[in-house]
């Protein structure tokens, strides 16, 4: 999410994975949403492909630099001078159930217990075979309900 706090990088990858019903689909689209500076990759990937996003991601990449549709060399001058490849960085966005949530009693159970089950399930970095090193994990409010009459008396003393 670039709205709160956007991160330091020369290009912004925004990486997209479309699970399709055929089970060995392997395809992908680049939208150039800024030219090279914002770039949407979507997968499509069949149920039965492994999703190595790690891996398919470095092939797009290499892919787009041989096309020369995006310059990935450092772009501060003293790293630019010697030709060096900036790092990738993954942000995987998770979401959690916020307190500013007005949900009724069966639906407040039913909300934790996707997120307790999600909680002990495989993690998306690495269900999407990513390297735990290029990785960092960011969680974001979900709000389903938000509360609608908040109901605060000021006292003074």
């Amino acid at each position: 999410m670039l709205v709160k706090k956007p991160k330091r990088a020369d290009i912004y990858w925004f990486v997209h994975v479309d699970t399709v019903d055929d089970p060995y689909t392997a395809e992908y689209n680049v939208k150039h949403i800024i030219p090279n500076d914002i770039i949407r990759v979507e997968f499509r990937l069949g149920f039965k492909v492994q999703p190595r996003i790690n891996l398919f991601f470095r092939k797009v990449v290499q892919d787009l630099v041989q096309n020369r549709e995006v310059n990935i060399m450092s772009r501060y001058e003293s790293l630019e001078k010697s030709n060096v490849v900036g790092d990738f960085t993954f942000v995987v966005m998770e979401k959690y159930l916020s307190q500013e949530n007005e949900l009724p009693i069966l639906e407040r159970l039913i909300m934790r217990l996707h997120f307790w089950i999600k909680e002990i399930s495989l993690s998306e970095e690495r269900g999407f075979g990513l390297d735990p090193s290029n990785v960092v994990v960011e969680k974001f409010p979900l709000i389903v309900s938000p509360v609608a009459n908040l109901q605060l008396k000021r006292v003074d003393d």
